[in-house]
């Protein structure tokens, strides 16, 4: 069964040349005209073509939008005169394609792209509280050691987690995989022996992160 989009004044027409963001690919809008009120369209395979995207039973979620021109796409990304002097990074394909300062208003792209994103880098940093234990002798002053970090997320990619301490990081990979269910990373924790025991998530891609819990492994070393 072909799938079709509801999408009420979606202004497309047929083989408008579309990315959709729950497909991760782009294709050609087709058939706006076939229901009454226009709100909704298939996906072809190719412009004006019979072959169309077909109907599962997963709940999808996300945006379509226009791309460039299917004929060959474009290496030199336009219309940034408003970062102009700005260090800009460019994404497609659910990847950081590169890094590059607006010049003219403009960044060449190492590569052919029909779909990208182009935006100020940020870095998503939290960190939590010293580490303490409720309902039990205070451990604050004491030397700990963080031996195993494990960070649950939901709907994150990539990202990094430690320690921090005398103004240095010591971070490893998570690895997080994008999911709109919850998932764990646990990482060893690299570093020394603190007696704060700050641990640290950072994220430096411009790719999703929520965090909903950190839970730390660790050793007092310090003995009273």
């Amino acid at each position: 069964m072909d799938l079709y989009v509801y999408h009420p004044a979606h202004g497309f027409s047929d083989d408008d040349f579309v990315y959709v963001s729950w497909l991760d690919d782009n294709f050609f809008i087709a058939g706006t005209g076939e229901t009454g009120g226009g709100d909704s369209y298939r996906l072809a395979f190719i412009a004006s073509g019979t072959e169309f995207v077909q109907f599962t039973t997963s709940i999808f979620e996300g945006y379509v939008r226009l791309v460039d021109d299917p004929a060959g796409g474009s290496a030199i990304i336009t219309g940034l005169d408003h970062l102009e002097g700005e260090l800009v990074t460019l994404v497609s394909g659910g990847g950081v394609v590169t890094t590059q300062t607006v010049s003219g208003g403009e960044i060449v792209a190492p590569e052919i792209l029909t779909d990208y994103t182009v935006g100020l880098p940020y870095t998503f940093k939290v960190r939590t509280p010293r580490l303490e234990l409720p309902a039990q002798p205070t451990m604050q002053s004491r030397i700990k050691r963080i031996n195993e970090t494990v960070v649950r997320y939901i709907r994150t990619k990539g990202g990094k987690a430690g320690q921090e301490y005398g103004n240095n990081t010591y971070l490893s990979e998570m690895g997080a995989v994008f999911s709109n269910d919850s998932k764990d990373a646990t990482i060893s924790t690299k570093g020394g022996f603190t007696s704060d025991a700050y641990e640290t998530v950072i994220s430096d891609t411009p790719f999703p992160m929520t965090v909903l819990a950190i839970i730390t492994s660790f050793e007092v070393e310090e003995k009273r």
